[in-house]
């Protein structure tokens, strides 16, 4: 799962970003609104941590923004503003839930987990479409098809699956991919996403079918 931390105190941000990489989850850091609306305009993250005073927009604009955007990524505030009037506030404006600073991580931790469920009603173990004929267990990075055989994939195998397979029938492009899989750690002239493309076809064929589409990217194709 891939979060995005908006926050310019950059201690807090380390903190923030170590300690949940520690919990599994890929996370990035946004240092002001600016930058944060510009990488949730072209980027897909599972959830954003957000704080209210920023840089630049504040966290107030970057709720806006998302709102009229239509762009539904479950906001967590994280902020030393605590009174019940900015926490009120900050719900109406589109937030998913308010912890007030200073936290317990162990609290923060649990409220993300409870967030994603929320937002993803599926189990993690049922995210691909039941059309697919299999089903993706995030305990063991496994593949399950319906007849029972479980399939062991690498983690990021498991990540470029998962995100295929939410955007069944759709052509996502290799720099899509990239960011979501890899948070550009690989150069974008890179040919790692034909290579696990490659494993993934080998492992999922003939049952599915991963399309070449040109010029564009991949697809996984729903029958």
């Amino acid at each position: 799962m891939k979060l995005l931390i908006v926050e310019d105190e950059h201690l807090i941000a380390r903190f923030l970003a170590n300690g949940l990489r520690s919990e599994g989850y890929m996370t990035a850091v946004s240092p002001d609104g600016d930058d944060a609306s510009e990488r949730l305009e072209r980027e897909d993250w599972d959830l954003v941590i957000l704080d209210l005073r920023l840089p630049g927009r504040s966290g107030f604009d970057v709720l806006r923004t998302l709102a009229a955007a239509g762009n539904d990524t479950p906001v967590l505030v994280l902020s030393a503003r605590s009174s019940t009037e900015t926490k009120v506030a900050a719900l109406e404006a589109g937030a998913a839930d308010y912890l007030a600073k200073p936290f317990a991580f162990d609290e923060l931790v649990a409220r993300i987990r409870a967030l994603l469920r929320r937002h993803r009603p599926q189990p993690r173990d049922e995210a691909a479409e039941p059309t697919l004929g299999f089903s993706l267990d995030g305990r063991g990075h496994e593949l399950c098809w319906r007849d029972g055989r479980r399939q062991q994939l690498s983690e990021r195998e498991f990540a470029l699956l998962e995100y295929l397979a939410r955007r069944a029938n759709e052509t996502v492009s290799r720099e899509r991919i990239l960011s979501a899989v890899w948070q550009y750690q690989f150069d974008p002239r890179s040919n790692i996403v034909d290579v696990y493309v490659g494993r993934l076809r080998r492992k999922l064929e003939p049952a599915v079918s991963i399309e070449t589409v040109r010029g564009g990217g991949y697809r996984l194709l729903v029958g």
